[in-house]
């Protein structure tokens, strides 16, 4: 099922999506005395990162951990790891847990058993998975026609963690080398967000919703997929 929540101000969106977030975070913690949320890095979902930090809710008992990562260290220019510090485990949520994806192997292919132990330790039930959207059709990062993408959005696979080598673009830039959450991790999430803004990046959404292409526009995949459960936020 697909809930569209579209708003006429960005202002607006980002108000009603943190409390939103907030709110799954509560009951994940009524619940279950625990709560996970997934984040993605970029400059779109930064003002919600902000405004989520400062909400009064009891963040000793959250895991915040990335739906993915460039393979480069945190610090570096791109770490979506250093995004997330710097925007979201500040103010109230700085008593959060965290789980970044990189680890010191050489490459993501060399890191994804170390990674996929690491996020075998989050707490489950995963409660909340927030996604962007590239003018490519890729969510998370599985990147159009890219290296393991098929792996990464297998229903047969159990993995948590996935590395894909994409192919560089206008979107990726230099950091082509990733790992993502995969396709079913993704899927394990009681609440998705697919956080979308501007006229293109809605087009793209419209388009996936009627393709059927999941290699060349992979957000498809997570539109059609039997179980999905989610809620599109977009403003101009």
């Amino acid at each position: 099922m697909i809930e569209e929540c579209f708003f006429a101000q960005r202002t607006e969106l980002f108000e009603a999506l943190t409390n939103h977030c907030a709110n799954v975070l509560r009951r994940g913690i009524e619940t279950h005395d625990h709560a996970t949320v997934f984040v993605s890095g970029g400059s779109t979902p930064l003002p919600l990162y902000r405004q989520l930090s400062r909400q009064e809710l009891s963040w000793e008992k959250v895991d915040i951990a990335l739906v993915d990562e460039r393979w480069v260290n945190p610090g570096q220019p791109g770490s979506n790891e250093t995004a997330i510090v710097d925007s979201l485990l500040k103010n109230r949520a700085s008593k959060a847990a965290f789980f970044g994806m990189k680890t010191a192997a050489a490459t993501a292919t060399d890191g994804e058993m170390e990674c996929e132990t690491r996020y075998r330790r989050i707490h489950s039930p995963f409660d909340l998975c927030i996604l962007g959207l590239g003018a490519d059709g890729h969510t998370a990062s599985l990147f159009p026609h890219a290296r393991n993408l098929g792996y990464a959005l297998d229903e047969n696979n159990a993995r948590l963690c996935a590395p894909i080598q994409a192919r560089e673009s206008a979107v990726t830039g230099k950091f082509t080398e990733r790992m993502t959450l995969t396709l079913n991790a993704i899927r394990a999430c009681n609440s998705i967000i697919l956080l979308i803004t501007g006229e293109e990046k809605l087009e793209v959404y419209r388009t996936a919703r009627h393709s059927r292409d999941t290699l060349g526009l992979p957000v498809s995949a997570l539109l059609h997929g039997a179980d999905s459960k989610v809620s599109v936020y977009w403003a101009p």
